[in-house]
């Protein structure tokens, strides 16, 4: 079931399909795409912001792993850069409460 996060993110986005590079199918989850999200007590809010959700299909969230890969990750941040500006991107990735961050990101 399509969660009211995905559909928010699909709504603003005027996007309906995956956004993982080269995948046509619907988008049906909201994925932490740069970040994992992390549970429990070492839980960080900052990874739960829309600057690190990706709407992406099933098959590419749980069956053929390409939500979770590097370059999806890289093209992502590339997507991302356009849609909200490379300097608030870097702000963002710059903010977070994190020890190891990504430098590819930057």
């Amino acid at each position: 079931m399509t969660t009211a996060t995905t559909l928010r993110l699909m709504r603003e986005r005027g996007i309906y399909t995956c956004e993982v590079e080269g995948c046509m199918n619907q988008g049906a989850e909201s994925h932490h795409c740069l970040y994992h999200r992390k549970r429990g007590k070492h839980a960080v809010p900052e990874l739960d912001m829309d600057e690190n959700l990706q709407v992406v299909c099933l098959s590419c969230h749980k069956h053929t792993g390409k939500a979770l890969t590097f370059q999806n990750r890289l093209h992502f941040w590339e997507v991302q850069c356009r849609r909200y500006g490379h300097d608030h991107m870097v702000a963002w990735h710059n903010a977070l409460p994190l020890t190891v961050k990504e430098n590819a990101y930057k």
